[in-house]
């Protein structure tokens, strides 16, 4: 098939036919552990929450320059679920697509005074998107892709940082734990405490050693409450009944967590994460009993803080830099992105 050009081509906002029609293509590739059914409804239902609604994926952050008196609210958004037929790979398209989301998202005056003229004409602005200061994307296609897909032929595009897991064999573990003094969190109260969370992270984000600026999303209406939303119908698909989405013992000590079913593997993934050292194993040790009790083969964290890396290793934790979901960042103010620093880099 031959190419289009890529001038002729532009970014709209899909119909609710196109929509389907798009995720019926990729539940192939990002779909793979589920039947088309349970893709197509897995989605379905998380385009109903709030994190998803509308058709976006805007998101709230925080900002914060070795200048600014206190942290600053920023718009932000995530990428999920890039994909291209068979048929039509290695002709441009992804990566022109990427290219022209910048022109979509991001605040106008930060972008480029000047639209590339080979690319024709730049895509329309839309209602529910723009004025974005960040974005980011978990890449399944290396370092290299995103980071060439950037708003003009040469500038930078998503950039790769820290995308380090932390994993601990549930099976390895033995205990009995004392759950006395914590709460286990439904889902309401899950959702209450990442609200609380996002206001005790709007008092206390600081700028941080060697970076001019720090950015954050937060967790009630950013990556945590996404990964909540999109995995409970598929759990209730499966028979699942899962009671318990946090466990907490004070604001200072808390974890949330969700649930991965891969074929390969069962995993109960970290979401959110509050803890000194003192209180990391016992808190651990209720979050294993958690995961084994829902038959999870495994748990994992997104980049651990680093004061609790000497006791994750102790307790027969494995840190590893990942292969895949790499997190990347776009930042659109005036700072390089090597001076920009993604503070609670989870999941």
């Amino acid at each position: 098939m031959d190419a289009t050009a890529l001038s002729s081509l532009s970014l709209f906002a899909a119909t609710s036919e196109q929509i389907l029609e798009s995720r019926r293509r990729s539940a192939v590739e990002w779909g793979k552990d589920m039947s088309l059914e349970e893709y197509l409804a897995r989605d379905e239902f998380t385009d109903k929450q709030e994190v998803a609604r509308n058709g976006r994926f805007r998101r709230d952050g925080l900002i914060r320059s070795e200048s600014d008196a206190k942290p600053k609210e920023a718009i932000c958004y995530g990428i999920a679920s890039v994909f291209t037929p068979v048929c039509f790979r290695g002709k441009g398209y992804a990566s022109h697509m990427m290219r022209l989301l910048h022109w979509v998202l991001a605040e106008a005056s930060l972008l480029p005074a000047v639209f590339p003229s080979e690319w024709g004409s730049p895509p329309d602005r839309v209602a529910h998107a723009g004025d974005g200061i960040f974005s980011a994307l978990w890449s399944d296609v290396g370092a290299e892709f995103y980071g060439r897909c950037g708003p003009t032929k040469h500038s930078e595009g998503w950039v790769v940082r820290s995308p380090c897991s932390t994993t601990w064999d549930v099976k390895q573990w033995k205990s009995n734990t004392d759950t006395a003094g914590w709460i286990f969190l439904d889902e309401a109260c899950a959702i209450k405490l990442w609200e609380d969370d996002a206001k005790n992270i709007a008092r206390t984000l600081s700028s941080t050693d060697h970076f001019k600026v720090s950015f954050t999303y937060l967790p009630h209406k950013g990556v945590a409450a996404f990964q909540h939303w999109r995995i409970i119908d598929l759990l209730k698909r499966r028979g699942y009944t899962i009671q318990h989405w946090g466990v907490v013992k004070d604001s200072h000590t808390f974890a949330t967590w969700t649930f991965e079913l891969k074929t390969s593997s069962k995993t109960l993934l970290i979401t959110r994460l509050r803890s000194a050292s003192a209180d990391f194993e016992h808190l651990l040790s209720i979050v294993m009993t958690v995961a084994n009790e829902h038959g999870m083969e495994s748990i994992e964290v997104y980049n651990l803080p680093d004061h609790l890396q000497s006791s994750a290793t102790h307790l027969g934790g494995i840190t590893i830099v990942r292969n895949e979901h790499l997190s990347s960042f776009k930042w659109y103010g005036k700072e390089d992105a090597t001076d920009v620093a993604w503070q609670l880099n989870e999941r």
